[in-house]
């Protein structure tokens, strides 16, 4: 009854008391509220996104143009073709939402904190402090990585093996590119999420960081398949996605040793 009793203290300690007497319609007014906000929040990202449709194309279609130059193909030959009449407007909107997701997922994230920190324990709270930047920061760098460096280069690739030495003239449609630019960069954005993932299992006492190192030999096979599979067929994109797996599941080892150390030491001696 005392252990109870103390971690109900510890819970809602440093003026969270007030939320213990909140009743569960309240919660459920405040859960609503907070959803309407992260909603009406979204809603103007996206207009915004839509009101520079134009620049948002401009700047999507930065890893085409680039390919086009180092395959040297002129810019009368190397536009992007709308397929349909409706496929660009519907493929301009799906990326006008997802960029307004992106932009709004802090503050969506800050409303969904706020509602449910209250219910954490100080430890919970530490480690979302904690790892919830970390990851979308690593989630940004993935993203920034596959679109500026990896669509580029697989984009190159694909064109050069789709022309068969000149036998097939290449046309590209607007839709299929989009398609596969958002799909490689939100996938790069999650490998990079590899490191983060490995320290919490450590940390949380999931996974001893002594056996990443046993795994390491299975963990290049998983990483050669996944950067197969998720790459177009072209083994220099292959390789492209599977060297940052590599080097991201190497510092998840190193950032895991670091980690679980000191808190393995730190640890009383139990009686």
């Amino acid at each position: 009854m005392m252990n109870q009793v103390q971690d109900r203290v510890e819970k809602f300690a440093g003026g969270e008391a007030a939320e213990a007497r909140m009743t569960f319609g309240e919660h459920i007014e405040e859960l609503r509220g907070r959803l309407v906000k992260s909603i009406a929040f979204l809603l103007v990202a996206i207009i915004v996104s839509m009101v520079f449709y134009e620049e948002l194309v401009t700047f999507i279609t930065g890893p085409h143009v680039q390919a086009m130059k180092l395959l040297k193909v002129p810019q009368a030959e190397s536009r992007l073709m709308p397929g349909s009449y409706g496929g660009p407007i519907l493929a301009v909107m799906k990326l006008a939402f997802i960029v307004a997701l992106f932009i709004s997922s802090p503050f969506i994230g800050y409303q969904m904190w706020a509602f449910v920190s209250a219910g954490l324990y100080a430890k919970e709270k530490k480690y979302v402090v904690l790892f919830a930047p970390i990851s979308f920061a690593l989630f940004s760098i993935g993203c920034c990585f596959g679109f500026f460096i990896l669509v580029p280069y697989c984009l190159y690739g694909l064109a050069k093996s789709m022309s068969m030495g000149g036998i097939l003239s290449n046309q590209y449609i607007f839709t299929d590119y989009l398609s596969l630019v958002m799909t490689l960069t939100i996938i790069l954005g999650g490998v990079f999420q590899i490191p983060l993932i490995m320290v919490f299992v450590s940390k949380v006492g999931l996974v001893k960081p002594s056996s990443w190192n046993k795994w390491r030999r299975h963990a290049i096979v998983v990483n050669l398949i996944f950067a197969a599979i998720v790459t177009p067929a072209d083994i220099f994109s292959m390789i492209m996605v599977a060297i940052p797996m590599l080097l991201l599941y190497e510092i998840g080892v190193v950032v895991s040793y670091i980690t679980a150390r000191p808190k393995k030491d730190a640890e009383p001696a139990k009686p």
